[in-house]
């Protein structure tokens, strides 16, 4: 009978996989080779569940501790009116005593322009401001949305490490897969406000019952994945990509099994569930779609991959209209506002993940490991070539194809897996001399990543690589989000004392949104005014990377030499 190795759940759980399993991560030519090599990356599956635990809980207590230092974003209100409307409607069949006074400024959800949001995220955000008795012009209903943001993507984050854990089955490139996908500024920032990193939350975490599903294929794998993918797309309406790479990947998976069509019923049975379930979950948790599911559906879609707001995107030093980005503006971004590390980790994984793909020839794939790269490849490429394929709206730089930086580093794992085992395999001067220097550059790239972000919060949100260049504000909008209003805001009512303050704001959006967090006597001192009436002139540049002719500029934000937001006084 086989040796049990008590921290591998590979198949068979025997030392002979786990012999195997070190060998591919160490690139090593047989089974029977990598024992060496299993006590030199012993810590790589060793290491005790309480490191986990501390890094899991020491990261709570940071995004705990910070939640309320950000601004409001742009789109947050605009979010908050539109799980407002969805209320009224659904109050209007459960419970129709119930209207709230906000409810008799709100149109019919039938009526409402942007009804084709899903609200799988902003209704119970906005059920629990009517419990807490919370309003829409009050600071508390933005620090719990940005409270819940972030503790969304922390529970993503654990699903993140389960991921890798299960993959390479090793706690340690679990812990690192976080620290990539934490010390990542834009996206860091983005997760205590961005509806953005809701969606890569909800990604992540279909991801991770999409492989469960993948290798067990039990009626409660296919509901649980099918409850993930729901909540998925009424998140939003592009998730609607996974039900059919699940049918997909399903299909390659019966092919290559070759059994013949007996039990082909039986053995399709649990993706059929699935893809039941997943439309009845979606219908419930999408109230646009209870009055009529297939109309409203296929509505929605064409809005939200057309979308019909647009304006001029700064890219490259010109301004581009958002309905005609270049196929390129998704990769470039990527590219510019990814730390340069985790893209070369990317490059690495994908020529192994390739590379094992043309060795495999047209069975693509010939362990779970590699069902799994091949999956990951999928959940990159297909959405990302379907935005150039179809010539989608995309602004604010690749904020909407976010949710694809979750196979971009489950990808970069593997690049991180084979450098890790060739610096273990290390024996020569000149072998060990390399393998130092891989890990030094790892640790500079990590304390630089986390040094910037440090210096420059709450604004990671504005992070760019030396990829960039200089003068990176006149190539590419900086606080695209408005976040820096609140700063601005906050600098005025602070120093000026005048009863009344005339402020003119470009744009003016971001200045309301933020003159919340001010006191109430400081919000009744502020008018907004003209030019020629106003005493104080905030921009933070949007649409505008050029200097403004003004002379007496008394506040401003910095970061990494690129200026955010001016406050000039007028007079």
């Amino acid at each position: 009978m086989p040796e049990k190795c008590t921290n591998c759940s590979l198949p068979g759980n025997d030392i002979d996989d786990m012999r195997t399993h070190i060998n591919e991560l160490t690139g090593g030519a047989t089974a029977g080779s990598a024992l060496p090599t299993s006590k030199k990356l012993s810590w790589l599956f060793n290491i005790p569940r309480s490191y986990v635990l501390i890094f899991f809980l020491v990261y709570l207590t940071i995004g705990v501790s910070i939640y309320q230092d950000y601004g409001i974003s742009w789109d947050e209100p605009v979010h908050r009116e539109i799980a407002s409307v969805t209320a009224k409607y659904l109050s209007s069949l459960i419970m129709p005593d119930f209207q709230p006074p906000e409810f008799a400024a709100l149109p019919p959800l039938a009526e409402y322009g942007a009804r084709q949001y899903g609200v799988v995220f902003d209704l119970p955000m906005y059920v629990a401001d009517l419990l807490l008795g919370y309003s829409g012009a009050m600071p508390e209903a933005y620090y719990l949305r940005h409270l819940c943001n972030f503790l969304l993507f922390y529970v993503s984050v654990f699903f993140f490490y389960l991921i890798v854990r299960n993959r390479f089955e090793s706690r340690v490139l679990g812990l690192i897969a976080c620290f990539f996908l934490i010390l990542s500024p834009r996206i860091f920032a983005d997760s205590f406000y961005g509806k953005d990193i809701v969606f890569l939350s909800l990604f992540i975490i279909s991801i991770y019952f999409f492989i469960r599903y993948l290798n067990r294929k039990t009626l409660m794998n296919s509901l649980l994945f099918a409850l993930a993918t729901a909540l998925l797309v009424d998140q939003r309406i592009t998730g609607i990509f996974l039900p059919f790479l699940a049918v997909f990947v399903t299909g390659i998976d019966e092919i290559k099994a070759g059994q013949t069509f007996n039990n082909l019923p039986k053995r399709l049975f649990p993706v059929f569930i699935y893809l039941i379930s997943f439309s009845i979950f979606m219908v419930l948790f999408w109230p646009y779609l209870w009055e009529n599911p297939v109309r409203n559906f296929i509505n929605a879609f064409g809005v939200m991959n057309r979308f019909p707001f647009t304006h001029n995107v700064l890219y490259l030093g010109t301004f581009i209209k958002s309905a005609a980005v270049p196929w390129h503006y998704i990769p470039v971004w990527i590219l510019i506002t990814t730390p340069i590390m985790y893209t070369f980790f990317f490059l690495i994984g994908t020529c192994l993940v390739i590379r094992g793909m043309i060795k495999n020839g047209i069975k693509l794939y010939s362990n779970d490991g590699e069902r799994l790269d091949f999956l990951f490849i999928l959940l990159l490429v297909v959405p990302l070539a379907a935005v150039i394929i179809l010539n989608s709206a995309l602004y604010d730089g690749w904020r909407h194809l976010y949710f694809i930086y979750a196979p971009f580093l489950l990808i970069a794992m593997s690049g991180v897996a084979r450098l890790i085992g060739l610096v273990a395999e290390a024996s020569s001067r000149r072998e060990r001399s390399a393998a130092l220097f891989i890990a030094v550059a790892i640790m500079l790239c990590i304390i630089s990543t986390s040094y910037q972000m440090t210096r420059y919060h709450p604004f990671q949100n504005v992070y760019f690589n030396n990829l960039a260049g200089n003068n990176v504000g006149q190539k590419f909008e900086l606080d695209y989000w408005g976040l820096s209003f609140r700063r601005g805001l906050e600098y005025i009512v602070k120093n000026d004392k005048r009863p009344i303050i005339g402020l003119l704001a470009n744009p003016v959006g971001p200045s309301i949104n933020n003159a919340i967090f001010l006191e109430k006597g400081d919000i009744e001192r502020l008018r907004h005014a003209n030019i020629h009436q106003a005493n104080y002139f905030l921009t933070n540049y949007r649409w505008h990377p050029q200097p403004y002719k003004l002379t007496n500029e008394v506040y401003s934000i910095i970061v990494d030499n690129q200026k955010i937001l001016s406050v000039f006084k007028l007079r």
